[in-house]
């Protein structure tokens, strides 16, 4: 199986959404979770999903091939995403933002302008999901969002696979290509 197949299986490809792990079980809230910093830092990382989400029902329609079905399955991974956190931040007391009416992704002429936008994206997701980690107090809602960061990076490395380059750039998640 080629690199970029492995990884995509590697994020939530059993469809447990993460049952199983040291991540806070749905419909729960960790012990101690819930203060304002939580739920403004959770809300953050909701807000990037919802571009994710975005991103990708507006690019689908310009792949194809395995490319597509990247995509299709990508997008399954980010709506659970944003599910998750909806679900979070309501169970802390917060109210989830929305999506925001539109997106401005420019405009693509074709398949590969669209894989580098959603790789750019995925890339900037992290770089969210690196700065709310270290900030969020309970460390099962730590684990929880960690484990939402790992699947971005399973995204993007994959993307990169789909455009020709290495899948795997470097040592460590930055956020950045």
């Amino acid at each position: 199986m080629p690199a970029a197949g492995l990884l995509a299986a590697g994020c939530g490809g059993n469809g447990d959404d993460g049952d199983g792990f040291a991540t806070t079980p749905p419909g729960r809230l960790p012990a101690g979770g819930g203060d304002d910093a939580d739920v403004d830092l959770l809300n953050g990382a909701l807000a990037a999903e919802h571009r994710l989400v975005a991103a990708y029902l507006s690019g689908l329609p310009l792949l194809e091939g395995r490319a597509l079905a990247d995509g299709e399955l990508f997008l399954s991974h980010e709506r659970a995403h944003v599910r998750r956190l909806r679900e979070l931040v309501g169970s802390a007391g917060g109210t989830p933002v929305g999506p925001r009416p539109s997106y401005d992704f420019g405009l693509p002429g074709n398949g590969r302008d669209i894989l580098r936008s959603l790789e750019s994206l995925e890339q900037q997701t992290i770089a969210v999901y690196l700065q709310v980690v270290p900030r969020v107090a309970d460390p099962l809602l730590r684990a929880t969002i960690a484990s939402i960061a790992a699947c971005e990076a399973e995204h993007a490395s994959c993307l990169l696979e789909r455009l020709g380059r290495w899948p795997l750039p470097t040592a460590f998640v930055t956020g950045g290509s």
